[in-house]
């Protein structure tokens, strides 16, 4: 249970966060709290009466509701599910909801009603208790919400279950909300004899008062197997620990019939004893953190914390994401500028993420609808994160063009998206749909996603076969849109040069290799072809058509020398149309021709080392041309950055 007991010390560390939200964000809740959607709100006095015209509808924004709860309230099923102390559906606090229609019955109400006095004859009982509890015992709840015209009744006097009339006379609630009136959730505010309204809901003292409350109703003391100290224990596991909606748990022993612990325990207690309160405060700062710097992947839930809530690296972003706001790199930020303003940000994170901090890093995702795994943890030191992060990085590289950010706003006032360069490693997303498209189901994405993380935090080795996919598609460009097959190429080979670096050593860099790998030199030699051709269709204004070297790539990586004599006698044309244009790449093809030996001008298929070759080369091309200054060669860049633009679009 190493992993609660972390989440338990960063619950602890935090506290003084409680309850505190920034920006939508989930806030850390006190113990014996949860959240609920509210779509009514309503204010009383301090003396139980209602205030009239200050009712309203929750824009959905603002309908986030922290509430008291209890263990039974929180996983609450069956045929009388127990009620929330305080906040709940109308169902449970108006003593009206049988005249205007509800079906449900009484005893709802009832049993809101007695625990709800129970709590204010305890020793923990304040003001607010004493109003909600004195105005809701007049049992006119539903009537004054239908004299405000909050809610809205049919000809029966019954609430209605939706709207059948005119559109543009439609009421606010039917036009917010899609959930049935009689299931309406509703909050209180209490109007002070002095000072203005207080959202009970946000209210520390009430927070305080149910926690003291609740805690003398408890009695069931027990080991608790985290702290190891005797305290009162639960049972019961929170769930919405990913979402408001997820009924996932990580705690679970509901199973006295089957294996759960039968035949090793004779009860579930011998197996697992939680206290309360550790249970509370962990799952409570698992879902803070999960919403405040999580990562999700589907169902898959990722996040990296310390336990003093340092500010964390997006360990499973990309290279661009890892630049703190400062840094940004720039579109035209060269590799040695990139590197430097990575090194800054690393700096950024560092300064405030000490060597010797504790670290936690965690994945959970669902086994079944009912149960939440953990799917990977790892207890690190902020120096081992950050040097793990930082190799990454660095040996899983390349020169990357897909990623957009926005770019001021257009006429209309929408935002506009621009194209920036970056160096570094792609995220693992992006991975999967380098080597298995975009189409991929669900389960390859969780799964691929799940693989690589080791490969970030624990500096595994990247699966081969993942590497071998995002090759093989990186060698099918005529599959894909230009701006598709750009993205793949680049990520495929930063797994390339990964993968064959860490097998044979610090071989492949970024730039042009003076190698005489037969594979590489290919490689090279086929981006020669394509790239003159490609500029020979644009100076000929067609623009969108594939080059010989791109309907040959495949072939070209299975069967190279008699692939290449193929596209080699195509280009003629080109040359000829291109005239003393065409020199550069013709002198590169002669300079790459002589390095291959006769024995190795085969046809045996290539090593997904070409691909290393092939992009090199172009990017020298790209590169080299930027370099230029002639008027010549001034009006090729410019022709060429036009290309590069149009593909990428």
């Amino acid at each position: 249970m190493s992993w609660m007991s972390m989440l338990y010390k960063t619950y602890e560390n935090c506290e003084s966060k409680v309850g505190k939200s920034e920006f939508g964000e989930t806030p850390l809740l006190p113990i014996s709290h949860t959240t609920q959607i509210a779509q009514l709100e309503a204010m009383i006095t301090e003396d139980g009466e209602w205030v009239d015209f200050q009712a309203r509808v929750l824009p959905k924004e603002e309908g986030t509701t922290i509430i008291p709860c209890t263990e039974d309230s929180a996983t609450r099923s069956g045929t009388f599910p127990p009620p929330h102390p305080l906040f709940d559906k109308l169902q449970y606090l108006a003593g009206d909801y049988e005249r205007f229609g509800g079906e449900k019955g009484m005893e709802f109400y009832k049993r809101y009603i007695s625990q709800l006095e129970d709590w204010h004859s305890s020793d923990f009982s304040i003001p607010q208790i004493r109003a909600v509890l004195k105005y809701l015992k007049k049992g006119t709840l539903i009537a004054d919400l239908v004299r405000e015209g909050i809610l809205h009744c049919g000809d029966d006097g019954k609430l209605l279950d939706k709207w059948n009339g005119a559109a543009d006379s439609m009421p606010q609630y039917f036009k917010s909300f899609s959930i049935s009136q009689k299931d309406a959730f509703i909050r209180f505010r209490v109007k002070r004899s002095s000072g203005k309204p207080e959202s009970v809901w946000l209210s520390e003292s009430v927070w305080n008062s149910f926690i003291g409350y609740y805690r003398s109703c408890q009695s069931d003391r027990g080991l608790c197997y985290v702290q190891g100290t005797e305290v009162p224990c639960t049972e019961k596991a929170p769930s919405k620990i990913r979402n408001s909606g997820d009924k996932a748990k990580l705690i679970s022993a509901n199973d006295s019939t089957g294996f759960t612990y039968r035949g090793r325990f004779k009860d579930r207690t011998q197996a697992l004893a939680v206290g309360y309160e550790t249970s509370q405060k962990a799952h409570n700062a698992l879902r803070w953190l999960l919403d405040k710097k999580g990562h999700r992947n589907g169902e898959q839930a990722f996040v990296a914390w310390g336990i003093e809530d340092q500010p964390m690296p997006p360990f499973m972003g990309d290279g661009f994401d890892m630049l703190i706001q400062e840094e940004l790199a720039g579109e035209n930020s060269t590799r040695e500028e990139y590197a430097e303003r990575f090194r800054k940000s690393m700096a950024g994170y560092g300064s405030k993420l000490g060597d010797n901090d504790d670290v936690v890093v965690m994945g959970v995702d669902s086994a079944t609808p009912g149960r939440l795994s953990v799917i990977y943890y790892r207890e690190l030191k902020g120096s081992e994160l950050l040097g793990s992060l930082n190799n990454w990085h660095s040996t899983c590289c390349w020169h990357h063009q897909y990623k957009k950010v926005e770019d001021g706003k257009d006429e209309k006032g929408k935002p506009k998206n621009k194209y920036v360069d970056f160096y570094g490693a792609p995220a693992p997303e992006d991975i999967v749909f380098a080597a298995y498209g975009s189409s991929a189901g669900d389960k390859l994405k969780k799964a691929t996603v799940e693989r690589l993380l080791p490969c970030i935090i624990d500096r595994a080795a990247i699966p081969s076969d993942i590497v071998r996919c995002a090759a093989a598609r990186g060698s099918n460009p005529v599959a894909m849109e230009p701006w598709e097959y750009k993205k793949t190429l680049s990520i495929a080979c930063a797994l390339i040069r990964k993968y064959y670096n860490d097998k044979e050593g610090e071989k492949w860099s970024m730039s042009i290799e003076q190698t005489n790998d037969r594979s590489y030199l290919f490689g090279r030699l086929l981006a020669c072809a394509h790239a003159l051709e490609a500029y020979a269709l644009f100076v000929a204004g067609e623009k969108g058509r594939q080059t010989n070297a791109e309907r040959y790539h495949c072939q070209f990586s299975k069967r190279p020398s008699k692939t290449w004599v193929i596209i080699n006698e195509r280009l003629d044309p080109y040359i000829k149309r291109l005239g003393s244009r065409a020199n550069r790449y013709q002198n590169a093809i002669i300079e790459i021709t002589d390095k291959i030996t006769f024995n190795n001008f085969t046809n045996d298929a290539l090593s997904e080392v070409y691909l290393l070759g092939y992009a090199s080369q172009l990017q020298y091309f790209k590169e080299s041309r930027k370099a230029s200054d002639d008027n010549g060669a001034q009006e090729e860049k410019t022709n060429n950055e036009e290309m590069d633009k149009g593909e990428l679009e």
